[in-house]
């Protein structure tokens, strides 16, 4: 297998391609103006709520032939003033021409960005026809990035290895059901800067043979059957601008967010975990649970020795 050395996992920024960065700057406009108005609302609220109380204390005391005072009568005034006022401002941040000129760039640029995408799919398929050739590499470069000639997996020596080299017909029977158990779940459908396990697309590679890497959302094309996403290798090694993947949700799996609550697997259950101080997945088999959960004891494929993985980078999968 090959290998990819440590990577740190914090977050990265996403495509080199000016029309999404255009498009994130607008959509951050947008959520900030989104917020804006939000926190009004539940300011409304709150004042609402505030006025029936000071209405219904009022009512109390009027039942009870208690003088009804006159700082109740300028607190209740004042809580109605609020009131007005930030309904009023809603309306005006509800006709901004601002936001909305910004909805419809957004709108055009994802047109735009949808449509180039298309172009390049049909581009790129009557090309494979014509010659007989199936390239789909990376979608910034149709050459390989220098971090893929990597071959060193783990930092500290060699990989030993204790089982033999399965037999091409075991590869192939592996492969019929592992892609017979993908059709029959339902598709997922993945968010930007979502963490993900994928595969690369690489010049004349076929998916089985590529390793599993850890990666995150930085572009969603497509609406439904036809969606696709733009990926981006984390590892630190690779070249800036030249580690964006083309990927479908079938050769993506989710991983879970920091803190997801997430459940105990049961031992020789098979999985897909993060090699330790790597940026690869790799098959395993369960062991045990240890530290309260929180981290899962597994044997990697072709390897002696256990080790303790973070339970969040032990995935319900195959491989």
């Amino acid at each position: 297998m090959s290998a990819r050395r440590g990577a740190a996992r914090n977050g990265t920024r996403g495509g080199s391609d000016d029309n999404v960065i255009n498009r994130q700057d607008i959509a951050e406009e947008i959520r900030r103006h989104v917020n804006i108005v939000a926190e009004a609302e539940r300011k409304a609220k709150s004042l609402k709520d505030k006025i029936i109380v000071q209405e219904q204390h009022m009512r109390k005391k009027k039942e009870d032939g208690i003088g009804i005072s006159i700082s109740d009568h300028h607190e209740l005034e004042a809580l109605y003033r609020e009131s007005v006022k930030i309904a009023e401002e809603q309306k005006v941040r509800g006709s901004d021409e601002s936001i909305l000129t910004r909805l419809g760039l957004l709108a055009d640029v994802q047109r735009r960005a949808e449509q180039e995408e298309e172009r390049v799919l049909s581009a790129r398929n009557s090309t494979s026809r014509n010659s007989g050739i199936d390239f789909d590499g990376p979608s910034d470069s149709p050459v390989p990035s220098p971090a893929d000639n990597r071959h060193v997996r783990k930092i500290g020596g060699s990989r030993t290895s204790s089982q033999p080299p399965r037999s091409n017909t075991d590869k192939l029977d592996g492969t019929a059901s592992e892609a017979s158990e993908r059709a029959s779940k339902p598709k997922i459908m993945y968010s930007l800067k979502e963490e993900v396990a994928f595969k690369r697309k690489l010049p004349g590679g076929k998916p089985e043979d590529q390793d599993w890497i850890q990666g995150e959302v930085v572009r969603v094309i497509g609406e439904g059957k036809s969606r696709r996403y733009d990926v981006k290798d984390i590892d630190p090694d690779a070249v800036e601008g030249n580690n964006i993947y083309k990927s479908s949700a079938s050769q993506m799996v989710p991983i879970p967010p920091e803190g997801t609550p997430l459940g105990d697997y049961e031992p020789g259950k098979q999985v897909l975990a993060l090699y330790p101080a790597a940026t690869t997945f790799y098959r395993a088999q369960v062991k045990s649970m240890v530290d309260g959960g929180t981290r899962v004891l597994v044997l990697f494929e072709e390897e002696d020795v256990e080790k303790s993985i973070a339970r969040r980078f032990v995935l319900d999968h195959r491989g």
